[in-house]
């Protein structure tokens, strides 16, 4: 579409003027009729040219010769001071053409300006071939930088992954480890329960059948010419019955009250109590005047203790 819209705008369908024919050679007839009619145009504009480009109003000097280079394209003067006003500006390759044109014309140049236009432009051209070097070299160690920097990244993604799976592995063993621990504390507490009624039933037996001496009952003491022997043998052996076997209560199961202390955590409670840190859950879940975090624990405070 844009395309479209400059070949629009770029047609050249404008209306001619009248009166005239283009024939081609307009500024050549043009001069012609000035120089018959006795104004030199060509020579006024050169002369104008020169004086301008000896006061350094290089562009003025420059639109003088373009005019009277279209008046007259076969000058070679003109072509010849253009050359040097584009020297002047610097224009190294227009002010070599200008001098072509100038030694077609049949005018001789000044010895070593064609030589120096060459140089200016080998020299430019070099400067931009190092501008290019210095700029390629540039965007090459930018691209190295960049690709160490991609190696070094991915490389740390690698060794946060590898980490990351081993801490699952390690929170998987953990895991299975406080179950087994739970498992094994659950049977250890069933077996004591299960075998103190037993031991308790045992020991009562025990004393019940052992034979006590009636309190109050006489012992017979033999006369004094019994022989040692015969005393010993007639007196009867009292037993003694064995103590009895007290079993101590059960501790009280149930909640616990804990005052918080100075340093006291959710964390550390949970190890005092529970014997690991990971179960602060649970003493959170039973004070909910904690807070949902435990942010509200304070020293001097009651908490409960579950079970």
């Amino acid at each position: 579409m844009s395309e479209a819209l400059s070949a629009d705008l770029t047609s050249f369908d404008d209306a001619p003027r009248p009166g005239a024919e283009p024939d081609g050679n307009a500024p050549s007839r043009f001069g012609k009729v000035l120089g018959d009619a006795g104004i030199h145009v060509p020579s006024t504009l050169y002369n104008e040219a020169l004086a301008l480009a000896r006061d350094g109003h290089l562009g003025q000097a420059q639109a003088r010769l373009q005019m009277l280079l279209c008046l007259d394209p076969d000058d070679g003067e003109a072509h010849l001071l253009l050359a040097k006003v584009h020297t002047a500006q610097g224009r190294w390759n227009e002010a070599l053409t200008r001098l072509d044109a100038a030694v077609s014309a049949g005018v001789v140049p000044p010895a070593g300006l064609r030589e120096g236009l060459e140089g200016q432009i080998r020299s430019e051209r070099s400067r931009e071939e190092e501008h290019r070097a210095r700029v390629a070299a540039r965007e090459l160690g930018e691209l190295k930088a960049l690709r160490h920097e991609t190696r070094s990244l991915r490389g740390e993604t690698i060794r946060l992954e590898t980490e990351v799976g081993e801490g699952r592995e390690r929170e998987r063993a953990w895991k299975l480890l406080a179950i087994a621990a739970g498992v094994f504390g659950t049977l250890v507490i069933l077996f004591l329960i299960i075998s103190a009624p037993s031991a308790a039933s045992k020991a009562a037996a025990a004393q019940a059948a052992a034979p006590l001496a009636a309190p109050g009952a006489a012992v017979a003491i033999p006369s004094e010419a019994a022989a040692p022997d015969e005393v010993l043998a007639a007196a009867p052996v009292a037993k003694v019955a064995p103590a009895p076997v007290v079993v101590a209560p059960a501790a009280p199961k149930g909640p616990r009250i804990h005052v918080v202390g100075k340093g006291d955590t959710l964390g550390r409670l949970s190890g005092k109590y529970y014997g690991k840190s990971s179960a602060w859950q649970k003493i959170l879940d039973a004070n909910p005047q904690l807070g949902k975090d435990g942010a509200k624990l304070s020293v001097g405070m009651k908490i409960t203790i579950p079970e």
